[in-house]
């Protein structure tokens, strides 16, 4: 019963998350995030677009 809870929370943060952040955080490659993405119909293309006309600013994420 707890792969059924797993699968569940994989498919509310993959369609709650953009998939850099989700695979930063299971530490996956980014290809199987957008792949949970895709199977829990979580799109963050619009937002990846948004964020690219943004610009460039530096990230810098805690060890």
């Amino acid at each position: 019963m707890l792969l059924g809870y797993r699968s569940a929370a994989l498919f509310t943060l993959a369609s709650e998350l953009p998939a850099a952040i989700l695979a930063r955080m299971l530490g996956t490659q980014i290809k199987v995030a957008v792949q949970w993405q895709k199977a829990s119909a979580g799109d963050w293309g619009a937002y990846a677009a948004d964020v690219g006309q943004r610009g460039r600013t530096c990230v810098r994420w805690a060890a």
